[in-house]
């Protein structure tokens, strides 16, 4: 997905720097690093929500295929970011998401999986999910509502809703270059525990990984 323009403001110099070097190599090669992030939602505390300035009324609700499911679609879709196909896929093959609204406007949302090898990071590259774990995957804020504070309430929803489900952690990835997530996982003291570089190679169609903090394969899947 492009970069929208409205997002330049939260990036420093040398972000920004790399974001055009990788551009720039885009048609020979592609690369991500990520954090991997665990949150043990059954035994700690679950980070409240929090905004920088003004404190918004937001309000945030979690749909399932079974709980409102028509509501759900026509939120997600109305942000614009994915298509109506995407959305049923999600949903029907069991995956959860709680849609953040202020003023009953949705401005937000964040999806919750408890399947293994659906959810894909990137290349191909999907998500080991074991019993009682989920993974915290897809969130969005539309630019305007963007370093606000969206996404820490739809985090503390997600969360809770997997804690009453019974599951034990969430798990969830975040890319060195999306700083404000990153300061987002900092804030709430979320534990680490890997570090991913991909790198892949279009031409060959060649995904390298090198993983440090946990074997590559405990928590991924390779495309066959």
């Amino acid at each position: 997905m492009a970069e929208d323009k409205r997002d330049l403001r939260w990036r420093g110099p040398f972000i920004l720097f790399l974001l055009a070097v990788r551009e720039l190599l885009r048609p020979v090669a592609y690369w991500h690093v990520f954090y991997v992030f665990e949150r043990d939602v059954a035994r700690q505390p679950l980070p409240e929500p929090y905004s920088k300035g003004k404190r918004e009324n937001v309000e945030v609700r979690v749909y399932t295929r079974e709980r409102d499911v028509d509501q759900a679609k026509t939120a997600v879709a109305a942000m614009g970011e994915l298509s109506p196909e995407e959305i049923n896929t999600r949903l029907n093959r069991g995956d959860a998401v709680a849609v953040a609204r202020v003023a009953g406007e949705p401005v937000g949302y964040g999806w919750l999986s408890l399947s293994t090898g659906v959810v894909e990071l990137a290349f191909g590259i999907t998500w080991i999910v074991r019993a009682h774990e989920a993974v915290r995957y897809g969130n969005f804020v539309l630019p305007n509502w963007r370093g606000r504070g969206i996404q820490s309430f739809v985090n503390a929803a997600v969360n809770a809703y997997a804690r009453d489900l019974g599951i034990a952690r969430t798990l969830a990835s975040i890319s060195t270059l999306n700083t404000q997530s990153m300061s987002l996982a900092k804030h709430s003291r979320t534990a680490t525990t890997m570090k991913l570089v991909l790198v892949h190679i279009r031409g060959l169609n060649w995904t390298i990984h090198r993983a440090s903090g946990a074997p590559f394969e405990s928590r991924f899947i390779k495309p066959v």
